[in-house]
């Protein structure tokens, strides 16, 4: 098989050429993980071209046709997998992360496959951290079962705010930490992919409100973040973009207390909701003047109005609201709504869902 593969065969078709890896390329990366972890048995050749960055590449391309979540069980489990379980197409499928019996406090963020995950060892009081415990942040690719753990950094005593960027390349990124300090400062680290190890960045004037609550656009990171300014509670976006620089985006006046920031075609949104059941969408215009344009703006039917927001993500033209017990699908060339019916999900048992695409992306650049 190695000799077969390794020769060129050339077809002619419609007057295209194709050699035999664009062949097999195109085939192989069609298939789940799971089979082309598989595949890389047969030979030399294929391992190589599976493992290669640009048939990663392509397969990553084919995956995000998919669209799938990912939910995590949001209890201890003292076992020596976590199991995490994926939605595609109605399907649902159940993956293993090896660690140890860790308590995966929450999912931070997923990207290209990569799902950024914290956890403590130990009890903790509301967000305390007692003085035994550690706090852990976790790299994590649920479809190769691949778990990278960061090196570790000062402890705190609140549990610190996270957030990461992603690229340029496939697979690089930045996981920024955020660590309370006093009353008006707070210290952020960042972790680069590259280096693989943490730099301090200094102090700063402002944190995240929330760990879950940002996202990355054009390797600029943007959490929303509430600060006390002449004694009233205003709710602002901190940004730090590539070259690592801070900078803060005033927001709408009227949705200034909780929206929620997402990437909808490349642009930085927000998605808020009203009263009795109005969900608008805010798009930024301009982010040195704060400039914003009401996107969006419809009515949330009765039926599908959820208490106690707690995540919102977009994939293609659907936006996806949930809390820790209901899941809801509002799609924006239709206007219409739908439940997610999720069959393993139980009330106080699995986490929130977070979007996802499977990859055969490594944990570590």
């Amino acid at each position: 098989m190695d000799d077969f593969g390794s020769k060129l065969i050339r077809v002619t078709q419609n007057d295209n050429v194709f050699e035999v890896e664009d062949i097999l390329t195109n085939i192989l990366s069609r298939l789940p993980v799971k089979s082309l972890l598989i595949c890389k048995s047969v030979s030399k050749y294929w391992r190589d071209l599976i493992c290669s960055p640009s048939f990663m590449h392509s397969h990553l391309v084919q995956s995000r046709e998919n669209s799938s979540y990912a939910f995590y069980p949001s209890y201890p489990s003292w076992d020596d997998n976590i199991p995490l379980l994926t939605k595609t197409d109605g399907e649902t499928t159940q993956s293993f992360l090896d660690c140890d019996g860790f308590y995966f406090e929450g999912m931070v963020c997923s990207f290209n496959g990569l799902i950024c995950c914290t956890n403590f060892h130990g009890p903790f009081v509301y967000e305390r951290i007692e003085d035994s415990n550690t706090f852990d942040i976790h790299i994590c690719n649920p479809a190769t079962r691949e778990v990278l753990l960061l090196p570790p950094t000062p402890t705190s005593e609140y549990i610190p705010k996270i957030g990461v960027s992603f690229g340029p390349t496939l697979n690089e990124y930045k996981v920024f930490q955020f660590y309370y300090r006093d009353e008006q400062l707070y210290e952020c680290k960042v972790y680069s992919s590259i280096v693989g190890s943490w730099k301090s960045m200094g102090t700063v004037p402002y944190s995240p409100y929330t760990s879950s609550n940002h996202v990355c656009i054009n390797e600029t990171v943007f959490w929303f973040s509430l600060s006390m300014i002449d004694g009233r509670l205003v709710g602002h976006i901190l940004a730090v973009d590539k070259e690592e620089n801070f900078s803060t985006i005033r927001i709408p006046e009227e949705e200034t207390m909780r929206p929620f920031l997402v990437n909808l075609e490349g642009c930085l949104c927000l998605v808020a909701r009203h009263g009795l059941g109005q969900l608008d969408i805010w798009a930024l215009q301009d982010s040195k003047e704060s400039v914003w344009m009401k996107k969006w703006s419809d009515n949330i039917p009765q039926n599908f109005n959820i208490q106690g927001l707690s995540y919102v993500t977009v994939q293609k033209n659907e936006i996806l609201l949930a809390n820790w017990v209901r899941s809801v699908f509002y799609n924006m060339e239709t206007r219409t709504w739908r439940e997610f019916n999720w069959e393993h999900a139980h009330e106080d048992k699995f986490s929130l869902p977070m979007a996802y695409t499977e990859s055969l992306l490594p944990c570590k650049y």
